[in-house]
């Protein structure tokens, strides 16, 4: 089986999704190309920002909300440009060391903006390549508004208790506890760890109360997969959210939504439509 039917959540459309064989990182849309990990952290991301159950595309603007990413890829982060103040940043030492360019290049372990400034950090894909993931919890936390949330993904095992180390980062150099891993594009990006059920425990450590979500949305094309939610502050209503929206397969509520598109975009129409209608009756 190389496709499966559903509806994208992110761009809206219905079809086929391509590459199954590929779990979170396959389930391509073919509209806008997402696959399943970009949908379920739209999922994530509409639970904290209480989006209703529509596509991304269709959400509301809020320009005062601050939202920071690392290494984002995938066709949302243009849509998320277009409706926050949203940053996106890139690990890239040399240009960090040059100091040119501070929004565009920073470290998660070392952040440059101030404490109390984001609304949301949005890390997927990325931890298990900070050398000190504990430190990068850390500043985090500190520069997030109280309130303000952490949506995170990584390669998460839950049939390991505790996250496996691949290696020493105690002094100044890495030194390698086994065989070198690499993802990343090309991949070619160090892995410094594997992360085991102890992760919520490490977010905690930083300050975080965590929600851990089990998401699994065939109807949306998003392949069951974990995606952790911290929050500087409770995270009941998260919870809450979550678990009242954990039953709901289908975005029905798009009917009306493009019934409204229709109407606003083909208001003329529709009148002439409507008045040709009525010459004939009369």
């Amino acid at each position: 089986m190389k496709d499966s039917q559903g509806q994208c959540n992110i761009c809206g459309s219905p079809g086929a999704f391509s590459r199954l064989e590929d779990g979170r990182e396959g389930l391509l849309c073919g509209n806008c190309g997402a696959s399943s990990r970009h949908r379920a952290v739209i999922h994530a991301l509409g639970i904290v920002l209480g989006a209703p159950a529509v596509p991304l595309y269709a959400w509301r603007r809020s320009r005062p909300t601050v939202i920071l990413e690392s290494s984002a890829r995938g066709s949302y982060p243009m849509m998320l440009a277009d409706k926050y103040n949203y940053i996106a940043t890139e690990y890239d030492p040399e240009k960090i060391a040059e100091g040119s360019r501070p929004a565009k290049f920073a470290d998660f372990q070392d952040l440059h903006f101030a404490r109390e400034t984001m609304d949301i950090v949005i890390a997927s894909e990325v931890f298990e390549h900070v050398r000190r993931d504990r430190q990068g919890f850390a500043e985090i936390h500190r520069v997030l508004k109280p309130g303000g949330s952490l949506i995170l993904t990584v390669p998460y095992d839950h049939t390991m208790e505790n996250t496996l180390q691949r290696i020493d980062t105690s002094g100044p150099e890495d030194r390698h506890l086994l065989e070198p891993e690499y993802h990343g594009g090309g991949g070619h990006t160090l892995t410094y760890r594997n992360y085991g059920r102890d992760l919520p425990e490490r977010l905690r450590e930083a300050g975080f109360s965590v929600l851990r979500l089990h998401v699994d949305r065939p109807g949306e094309g998003i392949t069951p997969q974990y995606v952790f939610i911290g929050r500087k502050g409770p995270c009941v209503d998260l919870a809450i959210r979550s678990a009242a929206g954990a039953e709901q397969r289908s975005l029905g509520v798009l009917l009306p939504f493009r019934l409204f598109l229709l109407l606003k975009y083909n208001m003329k129409g529709l009148l002439r439509l409507l008045k040709q209608l009525g010459g004939r009756s009369s």
